[in-house]
């Protein structure tokens, strides 16, 4: 049981939360804009917007709102032709432009995916000389979702939408605090996996706090006994 979550604590580290949280993010953010919701009529009388009496104050209409129903719960194809109309933009162009930007979503979401699977390979995937070991398609799909963020923080300005403007800026944050604890975080494993292959002892001063934490010299044994 204890070697069970050990394995847990490894596998499923910072790194791999961050890739796994961008795969979902970018993924259904992007599939959303497939699965429209349709709107229906909400009878619930809680839902009511008002209501329309005769002389003897007796109820005889009630307002009730529309609520889009669906996976998503959002009409994209009808607000992002709303929004593409202020700036004088066919339906057609609107909406072909909203699918073709939710692709790249899904490419990038798709590219997360792929990097956390990855991730949960045993270590000895850092041997063979690849874009994934070189750590080149993880900068690539944070610089990635950085652009996707650009494009859209324009978009709302022109669109003149401030609310949707500071949720953007907001994720756009969230990438760059994203990719700086990636950073830090996958360099100060592979630094330990050097030094465990090196054979540096836990107890030695260039070990941080944090790495002296990790049983270097069980690992190292482990690896001995495996071959």
């Amino acid at each position: 049981m204890k070697s069970l979550i050990y394995l847990f604590d490894q596998r499923l580290n910072l790194i791999t939360l961050l890739l796994l949280f961008w795969a979902l993010f970018w993924g259904l953010d992007g599939f959303d804009k497939f699965f429209d919701g349709e709107p229906e009529i909400l009878f619930e009388k809680w839902a009511s917007k008002g209501s329309v009496v005769d002389a003897d104050n007796n109820v005889v209409y009630t307002i009730q709102p529309l609520n889009p129903v669906g996976w998503f719960g959002v009409n994209h194809e009808d607000q992002m032709a709303s929004y593409f109309k202020t700036i004088h933009v066919p339906r057609n162009t609107a909406i072909g432009l909203t699918y073709t930007f939710a692709v790249f979503e899904i490419l990038v979401g798709f590219l997360f995916l792929f990097l956390f699977v990855w991730q949960l390979l045993p270590e000895e995937r850092e041997d063979k000389k690849s874009m994934f070991s070189d750590r080149t398609l993880h900068r690539l799909a944070y610089k990635a979702s950085v652009i996707l963020f650009v494009i859209l923080s324009i978009a709302y300005q022109i669109f003149g939408d401030r609310t949707r403007l500071w949720e953007v800026g907001t994720y756009m944050l969230m990438t760059l605090i994203a990719y700086d604890i990636w950073y830090r975080t996958d360099r100060f494993m592979f630094d330990l996996r050097r030094q465990r292959l090196a054979g540096i002892d836990d107890d030695d001063a260039t070990n941080s706090a944090q790495a002296s934490a990790y049983n270097l010299n069980d690992t190292q044994q482990k690896e001995i006994d495996n071959r």
